[in-house]
């Protein structure tokens, strides 16, 4: 960590001055969140019919409306909506501003990848492990068991293929979250605060698990701060993607075990 440590001392702004790329960022932080509270879940998808019916594409309006509410699959849609929005907005204006803002290279941005992983796969492997028994506790928990998992087919639909289907959405959303969060903004913050941006991407990290349970919150901050650091360490998000999906699977199969 030596390394940040020197990027905080060279990038040490003047008094009052202000760094461009770090307001880009956490505007592009807030804006985030709040696209995903507002747009994001599949009870608030007014803004994106009024759209298409603004354009003159009543017709797909329509179609999208009957998806998410009268179709036989409305729960699975629903999902896929909410999966596919959290990784547009998670990657596309991240990769825009990484591009046209920050002008760096989206490896340097917690992309890093080949050999080096291998070597901190067990770090991370032991991290499941240790969270384990955490994540079977937590699947006995009423809320838990009300929260998750996000889909699962009705009585008499089979696990095949939709199941299969969100769960591999459910692993993308995922990473995409990770290059964001733990990516993005860890990475391009650290430029200017060093370390402290570990802790500045918590905050809208946090944030976002609001609406889920108390535990799962407070959970998020001890998991945004180990994996952003992880991440510093690594300069790669992909271990971290694996483990979080890891933990989210388990949790899944073991709630639909119980039930």
């Amino acid at each position: 960590m030596s390394g940040v440590g020197d990027r905080i001392r060279a990038a040490a702004p003047a008094p009052g001055e202000v760094d461009r790329n770090a307001v880009v960022l956490i505007l592009l932080a807030i804006g985030t969140v709040i696209a995903i509270r507002y747009g994001g879940l599949s009870s608030t998808t007014d803004w994106l019919t009024a759209t298409l019916d603004g354009v003159a594409l009543d017709g797909l309006s329509n179609r999208f409306e009957e998806a998410l509410s009268a179709s036989e699959h409305a729960g699975f849609n629903r999902r896929m909506y909410w999966g596919l929005f959290r990784w547009v907005v998670y990657v596309v204006p991240a990769v825009l501003v990484a591009r046209f803002v920050l002008r760096t290279r989206l490896r340097d941005l917690g992309l890093k990848a080949g050999p080096e992983l291998r070597r901190h796969a067990p770090l991370y492997l032991g991290l499941y492990l240790v969270l384990l028994p955490f994540v079977v506790a937590a699947s006995f928990n009423g809320e838990f068991q009300d929260t998750y998992p996000f889909y699962e087919p009705p009585p008499g639909i089979g696990y095949w293929p939709r199941f299969y289907i969100w769960e591999a959405v459910y692993a993308g959303q995922f990473l995409a979250l990770e290059f964001f969060f733990r990516g993005v903004l860890v990475h391009g913050l650290a430029r200017r605060f060093g370390a402290m941006a570990v802790f500045i991407a918590l905050i809208p990290y946090v944030m976002i698990h609001l609406t889920k349970p108390l535990a799962e919150a407070l959970g998020s901050i001890v998991a945004g701060t180990v994996l952003g650091f992880l991440s510093l360490r690594t300069g790669s998000v992909y271990l971290g993607a694996a483990l979080h999906f890891a933990v989210a699977l388990t949790i899944d199969l073991l709630v639909l075990g119980i039930q």
